[in-house]
């Protein structure tokens, strides 16, 4: 299995249970009163961001662009005309996203939490663009 298939695979894993989640946290008030749903919640949602991430870099990296952060690796997937300009946009926000659950766990907005559960369609179009990409490798 290749470096990709591998991040693909524990990708599409940590999607699907933030998917099965989603009916549990109607709002923030669920992560505050369940650590262990919180915990899960923002565990998956951190894995999500880094695969994101670690794939972004393997692609930057396969092209031969330089890179000096997170955000500038999966900037750098707009070089590559599979990847659509308003998709990399969104992207841009992983890594700020995995950032704040890192080092600010403590003063996190929940809101913010519950609101990414809302927003993983981009990383599906992200993953399937990944995926074919790989296949045809």
């Amino acid at each position: 299995m290749t470096y990709l298939v591998e991040r693909l695979a524990e990708l599409r894993r940590h999607l699907d249970h933030l998917r099965g989640l989603r009916s549990r946290v109607p709002d923030r008030h669920a992560l505050e009163r369940d650590l262990s749903l919180h915990n899960d919640v923002l565990f998956s949602l951190l894995m999500v961001a880094q695969l994101v991430i670690d794939l972004a870099g393997e692609l930057s990296a396969r092209r031969g662009d330089r890179f000096e952060d997170y955000t500038e690796a999966i900037r750098n997937l707009g070089r590559d005309p599979s990847f659509p300009v308003d998709l990399v946009a969104e992207l841009e926000r992983v890594p700020g996203f995995r950032n704040v659950v890192i080092h600010e766990y403590v003063a996190l907005d929940l809101d913010r939490v519950v609101d990414a559960l809302d927003r993983l369609e981009p990383i599906e179009r992200f993953m399937e663009i990944v995926r074919r990409a790989e296949s045809q490798e």
